[in-house]
């Protein structure tokens, strides 16, 4: 790849890597883009975090021994890396929107529920080496505000911790403990105020990973015990369990980075309630998503950003619920879909900022009316890394 990439593809790739940091294979192509257009430095920075993130990845320590790069031998020999090899990254978003039926509600109600909100999210993600073993850490805290109506405003925060095992010609098997807190505050409606609930879980998360570049990204398991209470005395609490094999395509239409991923699911909801008969929840089930968004470069240094970035996608949502509990929700079904259409300005006014205002039309077919629902969203979010 890196004998045919083009000067211009260091960009594009660039992009890629803007979606997830932490994603590999997008990281070695984008170091082998800036590798074709002559920017030696620059990739052999991204091949050391490549080696941080996957420290036997053959394609990031041959790149760096054929380059001489600094501490390339010590990483290729199994020691210790140098400090270039511990790899944190900071991402803050800021962002406002707008949405037509922030209560999700079905078209049986009448009257409009249009709301406003602000957010901010930040995130720390963290890969070290402690030892011999690699350790990965990831800090999210979220939270919100709405102007009219809303679900309640909510305080989010999660964290998870664990090593990564190298299992040789299987792969890397990351095992870590997490915890999730959130607070939803009481939801304003008309005439009546529904309380607040929180909601929170102890979870043990598994992450195996191929040995080589392939579609199948992962195979991700989740298994905790839930905790859930407010809304009228509700509450509820038990065993979860969700697995997911996202699959991973790139470069789907040419001259643009067209990206498709496809998640398989299944989910295992075991939280009962002691005070409510039958449990209102299914027990378990199904579920696929398929997002496919394509970035294509529209301008250079125009709108006050380096980068003019188009953005077109869809995504896909569906989900099977198989429970045996004889109420409303008993085998139901739920396809959601989202296209969205956006432009994103890369290195606004600053290198490390990067500005998106998208529109998402969020449309719920489901077999239970209760749950159909469609809302136009309209969103200009902030994204600094450092």
């Amino acid at each position: 790849m890196a004998q045919s990439a083009a000067p211009d593809d260091s960009l594009s790739q660039f992009e890629s890597v803007l979606q997830d940091p932490n994603a590999v294979a997008a990281n070695l192509t984008y170091a082998a883009s800036l590798q074709a257009a002559g920017q030696s430095g620059e990739a052999q920075q991204i091949y050391q975090k490549v080696l941080s993130l996957d420290p036997n990845n053959a394609l990031a320590r041959a790149a760096l021994t054929s380059a001489g790069a600094t501490g390339g031998q010590a990483a290729i020999a199994g020691a210790t890396p140098p400090p270039s090899g511990t790899q944190t990254d900071y991402t803050l978003r800021l962002g406002l929107g707008y949405e037509s039926n922030s209560a999700r509600l079905p078209p049986v109600f009448s009257g409009a529920y249009p709301d406003a909100v602000g957010f901010g999210e930040f995130t720390i993600n963290d890969t070290r080496r402690l030892g011999d073993t690699w350790w990965q850490s990831n800090l999210d805290i979220y939270g919100n505000a709405h102007v009219r109506y809303s679900p309640g405003d909510i305080d989010y925060v999660t964290i998870d911790s664990g090593p990564v095992f190298d299992l040789g010609g299987l792969g890397r098997l990351r095992v870590a403990a997490s915890g999730e807190y959130a607070l939803q505050g009481q939801t304003p409606t008309e005439g009546d105020h529904i309380p607040e609930f929180l909601f929170d879980a102890g979870n043990m998360v598994f992450n195996w990973f191929p040995a080589r570049s392939q579609a199948l990204q992962s195979v991700n398991l989740l298994v905790g015990y839930d905790h859930f209470a407010g809304g009228y005395n509700a509450y509820r609490s038990g065993v979860v369990m969700h697995a997911t094999a996202p699959f991973v395509f790139d470069d789907l239409i040419p001259a643009t980075h067209t990206q498709l991923t496809l998640t398989p699911g299944f989910v295992y909801n075991g939280a009962s309630s002691p005070n409510v008969t039958p449990l209102p929840q299914p027990a378990h089930y199904l579920e696929g998503d398929l997002d496919v968004l394509t970035l294509t470069p529209l301008a250079e240094h125009q709108l006050g950003a380096e980068r003019v970035v188009g953005k077109l996608g869809i995504f896909a949502d569906a989900q099977y619920y198989d429970s045996h509990d004889p109420i409303p929700t008993n085998d139901r079904q739920d396809i959601q879909l989202i296209p969205i259409i956006g432009v994103r300005l890369v290195g606004f006014l600053w290198p490390r900022l990067q500005l998106d205002l998208d529109y998402r039309y969020d449309r719920n077919f489901s077999n239970d009316a209760a749950q159909r629902f469609a809302d136009h969203i309209v969103s200009l979010i902030g994204t600094i890394r450092f």
